[in-house]
């Protein structure tokens, strides 16, 4: 049998629960604004936009946040944007995408998938770049 009491004490030493804690709220909340701001726009923009912009505050929270306690980082990172972006939309999208094959796509049938795919990353990739450099750029403005 387990005692209830010595189970809530061994988890009050684990230093990691109040990330995982912050991390489970920030993911629901992160999920929520996903979900809202899918219903308004078209789904394959929406999906383009909500990685874009989830990555670009993900660069800018890594520097704005930088000399933040540790549960407050997992929380808006791995929580409020992690559940925000989402790789695995982006994947069956471009499956899918590629999966139609009508008009021009049918003579190269997966390259209307490879082009959102690779439209998903790239449009990531900078998003995240121009946040950490305004992140950066506003960390040291402060420090001033």
């Amino acid at each position: 049998m387990s005692d209830p009491a010595l189970a809530r004490r061994s988890l009050a030493r684990v230093p990691l629960l109040p990330s995982i804690v912050a991390v489970a709220i920030g993911g629901a909340i992160g999920t929520a604004a996903r979900a809202v701001l899918e219903a308004s726009i078209e789904q394959g923009w929406a999906l383009l936009l909500v990685n874009a912009l989830g990555s670009g505050l993900l660069g800018l929270s890594v520097a704005a946040l930088a000399d933040a306690p540790a549960w407050l980082r997992h929380g808006a990172g791995a929580g409020v944007l992690g559940g925000f972006t989402t790789f695995s939309g982006v994947a069956v999208a471009s499956v899918a995408l590629s999966a139609a094959g009508a008009g021009w796509s049918a003579v190269v049938p997966a390259l209307p998938g490879i082009a959102f795919a690779l439209a998903a990353l790239l449009s990531a990739l900078a998003a995240a770049w121009a946040g950490l450099a305004l992140g950066r750029r506003l960390a040291r403005s402060r420090a001033r």
